[in-house]
């Protein structure tokens, strides 16, 4: 697995035993049996979220950069969506996904949400998928979720610098 680094000053503070618990709570009264990754994890072990320097990622359709790794703060700031807390997020995609087998972790640059894909996978292996927050007239994804990697390691090989 790559290890992705972070700019400094982006992250949120280090985990605590708190946070693993908020993250088994928030998960089994909204997921059922789904866990995160141990990837995800390990990640968010290292980094409390924050911008990635390795940050660029490519799909068959398009290169792709991530703005920011959503976190596990507890004391963070909300002004409409712009929260970075990963659970806050999913909150506020919840109803816009229209699909409850995905789960928020990331953005892109372009507005764009980086998902775990539980639907038909491992309950803590979910593949990686892109979600397109572009609607049509009527309010309708036209190209709601693309394929990025079969799970969280996989996809953080694919992150570049650019």
């Amino acid at each position: 697995m790559s290890t992705i680094d972070f700019f400094p000053g982006t992250s949120c503070e280090p985990l605590t035993s708190l946070h693993f618990e908020d993250i088994e709570e928030y998960m089994s009264e909204n997921f059922g049996d789904c866990k995160f990754p141990q990837t995800l994890i390990d990640l968010l072990k290292r980094n409390n979220g924050g911008m990635p320097i390795q940050r660029c990622f490519e799909t068959k359709n398009n290169k792709y950069p991530i703005k920011i790794f959503y976190d596990l703060g507890l004391n963070g700031t909300i002004i409409l969506h712009e929260s970075t807390n990963i659970f806050e997020m999913h909150d506020f995609y919840e109803d816009r996904f229209k699909n409850p087998y995905l789960f928020p972790i990331a953005e892109t640059s372009f507005g764009d949400v980086v998902v775990l894909d539980y639907e038909g996978t491992p309950k803590d292996n979910p593949r990686v998928a892109l979600w397109f927050h572009e609607c049509d007239e009527h309010g309708v994804n036209s190209q709601p979720l693309e394929h990025i990697a079969d799970d969280m390691a996989s996809f953080l090989d694919l992150l570049t610098e650019d």
